[in-house]
């Protein structure tokens, strides 16, 4: 199961799921993503959405969406702390 599904099962936060999982010293898989995403990703981005926003709007973890957009070269703004 995917650490989304997971969390939907339980009605906790897909970050509550990762911390248990690493927890347990259990090897979480990357999430991949297409290429249409980050294509999807990096424009979003530049058109003035945060990371976060970007990672939920296409359901993706934040992370892999921080490491895909910066593939692209687009480069990212200082952190809101938000």
């Amino acid at each position: 199961m995917t650490s989304t599904a997971l969390a939907a099962d339980f009605g906790v936060a897909k970050s509550t799921i990762l911390r248990i999982l690493r927890d347990a010293r259990i090897v979480v898989r990357r999430q991949s993503v297409t290429p249409d995403q980050v294509s999807d990703a990096a424009r979003l981005y530049e058109s003035g959405l945060s990371l976060s926003q970007v990672a939920k709007r296409l359901n993706v973890n934040q992370e892999t969406m921080r490491v895909a957009i910066i593939a692209t070269g687009v480069t990212l703004r200082p952190p809101t702390g938000r």
